[in-house]
């Protein structure tokens, strides 16, 4: 708890930026954590993994899998018997468990698409009903239609939708095509994701658009859509492979590092080479430093 509260929460305040988020992550997270037994599992974990990060040397002798272990269990468990008495805490738990999903699956050397396990945490985040009071949020300022609340919402989005050019050569166009029934879903995540790509090109703030790459995962990717990413299809892979450059330009900590490389260099072996040249321009995106650069480099071309 002393990690917890004195250097993991600490070490959010560059994700949220927002003073009454970081006061509730160290003040009310750990109250309710004494309440629901559950919840502190996950407290627990959150504080192991970030100890793991700042201190390597500790890593191999830290009892991280057995950390992670009881708390997606006790999550779980939490999650099947939810009541109105244990709501908040377990969307609390919910989204401790999003923050750290990828760092999770960086020190326990998972050899998946960590990206899998994050998008399966917002999708899941949708079952469970939020007024925004966890956090000392008022509605205005959660989106009150919002699933992902803290992730704010991708509703307010002008832009119209927009399949990127690159993206639309892969879609499926005949019947007898195997993906045909999957069509609706990938034109639907396509096109949400051409409208969060063009915004990058608008004069918003910086912490707005980080809102609204995170939200397009926490309020927008479909079940299905993540179905099919679970089951390797080369489609879904390849618009993952656009995202994943988008997570570059979240800000550059410990919680999100190395996951869009490492992700990618699965996704360009798991599609083959017939495929690969469809994730081009996310592989050359990968390679720039700055994000300036990234931006114009995604905007030029969703433009044809």
């Amino acid at each position: 708890m002393h990690q917890y509260s004195v250097f993991t929460v600490q070490s959010f305040e560059a994700v949220w930026r927002n003073e009454r988020v970081s006061d509730a992550m160290l003040r009310e997270i750990p109250r309710l954590a004494l309440e629901h037994e559950f919840l502190m599992d996950t407290v627990l974990l959150v504080a192991m993994i970030h100890l793991a990060y700042t201190d390597p040397v500790s890593r191999e002798s830290l009892p991280i899998y057995l950390y992670r272990d009881q708390a997606l269990r006790s999550f779980r468990q939490a999650v099947a018997s939810i009541s109105t008495q244990k709501i908040s805490a377990v969307r609390a738990a919910s989204h401790l468990l999003a923050v750290v999903s990828f760092a999770i699956d960086r020190v326990t050397k998972h050899s998946g698409i960590w990206v899998t396990n994050w998008l399966a945490l917002a999708v899941g985040q949708r079952n469970f009903p939020s007024n925004g009071r966890l956090y000392g949020l008022s509605s205005s300022q959660t989106g009150s239609h919002s699933t992902g609340s803290l992730y704010g919402s991708f509703s307010d989005i002008s832009l119209p939708a927009a399949v990127l050019p690159q993206i639309q050569d892969i879609l499926p166009k005949e019947e007898s095509d195997c993906d045909w029934g999957q069509r609706g879903t990938l034109y639907e995540v396509t096109a949400s994701l051409g409208t969060l790509i063009a915004i990058l090109g608008e004069p918003h703030e910086q912490l707005w658009l980080e809102k609204k790459i995170k939200a397009w995962a926490f309020d927008v990717v479909p079940s299905e859509f993540l179905e099919m990413i679970q089951r390797g299809n080369h489609r879904a892979l390849i618009i993952l492979a656009y995202y994943l450059v988008l997570l570059n330009l979240l800000p550059t900590t410990w919680i999100y590092q190395d996951v869009a490389s490492h992700d990618m260099a699965i996704i360009e072996e798991s599609v083959g080479v017939e495929w690969r040249k469809y994730i081009s321009i996310p592989k050359m995106a990968m390679q720039l430093d700055d994000k300036v650069s990234i931006v114009q480099l995604l905007t030029n071309n969703s433009q044809g």
